[in-house]
């Protein structure tokens, strides 16, 4: 499991707000595969991370380009990587190659610290430069779905509420 820690936090409440949801999603998959080896469970968590890091993405991506960030092609290059990467093991895992589960957990969890600590810490200064410590986060935004979201099983049994800070 990971546990947020202040270490990963860029200074910037949207984009930590994120990354707290990216952390989250992961633990569900790490309690999937602990608890039940369960590969419907695992593909449910793959295809939440894949239409949640598509916003998260497009969020960073947008204040990049309006904020001029000089680093903008290689961070996008990053994401599209993961993306394909995320979909490569979708694949494998619906071709009944499903000793890949380990490996996938390792790949989301090193990735997305990796990614947080390095690659994200140097738009820190950019980002704040041009002002978005004044967006805040909606929680409509970041929640999938229309209305209220049903939290699953996972979540429930994680006890990670997207909607909270952990």
């Amino acid at each position: 499991m990971i546990e947020w820690d202040e270490k990963y936090s860029l200074g910037i409440p949207i984009i930590d707000e994120d990354h707290k949801r990216l952390i989250g999603i992961i633990n569900k998959a790490i309690l999937s595969k602990e608890h039940n080896d369960d590969i419907e469970e695992l593909m449910e968590v793959l295809s939440e991370m894949k239409k949640y890091v598509q916003t998260h993405f497009a969020r960073e991506e947008l204040y990049m380009v309006k904020f001029n960030y000089v680093e903008y092609q290689y961070h996008k290059e990053q994401h599209l990587d993961f993306v394909t990467k995320i979909s490569a093991y979708e694949n494998g895992i619906i071709n009944a190659d499903y000793h890949i589960a380990s490996e996938i957990l390792n790949y989301l969890s090193k990735w997305l610290i990796n990614h947080v600590l390095e690659t994200d810490k140097k738009y820190v200064d950019c980002f704040k430069k041009n002002g978005i410590m004044k967006e805040t986060v909606n929680q409509e935004e970041t929640e999938q779905g229309e209305g209220e979201e049903r939290r699953s099983k996972l979540d429930r049994r994680s006890g990670i509420d997207p909607r909270k800070d952990h």
